[in-house]
């Protein structure tokens, strides 16, 4: 049994000492993932909801693939039921982004223009491109998140990158 299996297990049995080990390896990434689903301002409210659901359920985890994976199938769930409460399309953060090459001024404006056009996409879009391209999971674990087959993961992130190249001319990118 490795450390992350104890860990899991003591945490499972309600070890509050195991279960914020656990929160602090995971709370960034499943933040990050939240922040590209839902507005905002909604997303430590529903980070927290997702690490309570996690700790409620962990007694679930088979231990069939790995931990985070679990998690982070968890925190989609969550994060687009939480979409489906409250019923609008959320806008999305891209706090730190940086473009080679650029002046601050138009890093800022590319990265305007990038956030709106991110917000005109679907969300499962939105997750996709963020798994893939910030959180540079493979074609394999994504599937496994979003439990689709492994080649429509390509299928849909094609779609999903030519559907924001589409937003991001029809709001002047590249003039």
């Amino acid at each position: 049994m490795s450390l992350e299996d104890s860990l899991i297990r003591l945490a499972a049995t309600g070890d509050r000492e195991a279960q914020r080990l656990i929160y602090e390896s995971l709370a960034g990434a499943i933040g990050r993932l939240v922040s590209r689903v839902v507005d905002s301002s909604d997303v430590d409210d529903v980070t927290q909801d997702i690490f309570l659901h996690v700790f409620r359920t962990l007694g679930a985890f088979r231990f069939e693939s790995q931990f985070s994976t679990w998690v982070y199938r968890l925190a989609v769930n969550d994060a687009l039921q939480h979409l489906r409460r409250k019923k609008h399309r959320p806008l999305v953060c891209l706090e730190g982004l940086e473009i080679s090459g650029q002046s601050p001024v138009s890093q800022i404006e590319t990265t305007e223009l990038l956030t709106r056009a991110l917000s005109k996409l679907d969300p499962e879009a939105r997750l996709l491109l963020h798994l893939r391209e910030e959180q540079e999971e493979s074609y394999a674990r994504i599937a496994e998140i979003l439990r689709i087959p492994e080649g429509t993961v390509g299928s849909r992130l094609n779609r999903a990158r030519r559907e924001l190249r589409v937003e991001l001319l029809a709001l002047g990118w590249g003039e």
